[in-house]
């Protein structure tokens, strides 16, 4: 039987003031760039998939035991993700690890999308978002701007939706041997989502970025 930990937030993050504060930064950050220039935004974060079972909340028959297998070798892939604000699609890259390479890359994928425009991405404060490396990046590119999110703050990222519709949609109650099948079906949900092919749509909450949409 799997049980999932519990999740508290630290009593030092930021109090909700605090980051309605600077979400209303962000949005005036933006605003100003739209008046000089052609500006995509998006939300980006990264999500980690295994070919372990994906523990998650379902139904059983009372005194029904649900044996789930467990692969015989460990195996991993990172999915770095883009949620375009204006047209809702999902941008993304398979990678073996989560870090800033990845993260460059994955920038300079994006850049091929959208070779004229400045792309601003609203994101958390990981260290593989603002590290040296990324530091570098951005001094050399200026088509790229990062906007920084306070710590502890998903609610105000609606990509974090999606890797929960996209996690619940690709384990349901299936068990896999191979990482490469769970990549498979990731290919298939995410052309799925972004044909508009989904037979119940994912409710984003795109409510306090209305101004710059």
């Amino acid at each position: 039987m799997y049980k999932r930990f519990s999740k508290t937030t630290p009593g030092n993050a930021p109090s909700d003031e605090k980051k309605k504060e600077r979400i209303a930064q962000i949005i005036e950050d933006i605003k100003k760039d739209q008046k000089e220039h052609d500006v995509e935004v998006f939300f980006v974060d990264e999500s980690h998939f295994s070919n372990e079972p994906y523990v998650q909340k379902g139904w059983l028959f009372i005194k029904e035991n649900k044996k789930v297998s467990t692969p015989a070798k460990r195996e991993k892939k990172t999915i770095v993700g883009a949620l375009d604000l204006e047209t809702k699609k999902f941008y993304w890259k398979e990678a073996t690890k989560g870090d800033s390479k990845t993260f460059i890359e994955f920038l300079r994928q994006i850049r091929k999308s959208f070779p004229n425009q400045l792309i601003v991405l609203i994101l958390d404060n990981s260290r593989i978002h603002k590290n040296g490396r990324v530091k570098k990046f951005l001094t050399s590119n200026p088509w790229v701007k990062l906007e920084f999110l306070t710590p502890y703050s998903p609610e105000y990222n609606p990509i974090e939706r999606f890797w929960q519709w996209l996690k619940r949609k690709v384990y349901g109650v299936k068990s896999f041997r191979f990482i490469e099948e769970i990549v498979s079906r990731i290919r298939k949900l995410i052309w799925h989502y972004n044909e508009n092919w989904l037979i119940a749509s994912i409710k984003f909450n795109f409510e306090v970025y209305t101004e710059i949409i």
